[in-house]
């Protein structure tokens, strides 16, 4: 009778770690999914200002030390989600400005004048136009 007694002590203190072990695993896994859907939201808020911003303008310092690069994009206009975008952010490494580079981007968004109709030209023409296709597209 007393090993009876002692198997089932045993047998309960088993279970009784395998049901906690579990549990715990269930509640690690579940805060492993908050913090997956916290992370979506914070970047998701993150990107909400990328969504206002219609183009954006690269504009250069156009002096004499401006390198051929920067005199190159100076002017253009480019979505905010473009990979060409990404590559030539100013300061850019491919700039031979010996006082390095001085570009900087003007972001236009959405509410401002003609904001969204040159968004739309833009996705027309690729994500990257000049100041000359724009001002000839809009006089049509």
């Amino acid at each position: 009778m007393t090993r009876f007694l002692v198997f089932l002590i045993v047998a309960y203190f088993v279970y009784y770690l395998i049901k906690n072990g579990l549990k715990n695993k269930t509640e690690q896994r579940t805060d492993y999914q908050k913090k997956q859907t916290d992370n979506y939201r914070e970047t998701d808020a993150g990107n909400a200002h990328i969504r206002e911003i219609a183009y954006v303008v690269y504009s250069a310092t156009n002096d004499r030390n401006t390198c051929d690069v920067c005199k190159s994009l100076d002017g253009r206009h480019l979505l905010p989600n473009s990979n060409l975008l990404q590559k030539i952010k100013p300061p850019h490494a491919g700039c031979k400005n010996p006082k390095g580079c001085r570009c900087t981007l003007v972001y236009i968004t959405k509410d401002e004048e003609n904001g969204s109709e040159i968004e739309t030209l833009l996705k027309r023409h690729g994500g990257i136009c000049d100041k000359h296709v724009i001002e000839k597209e809009r006089g049509k």
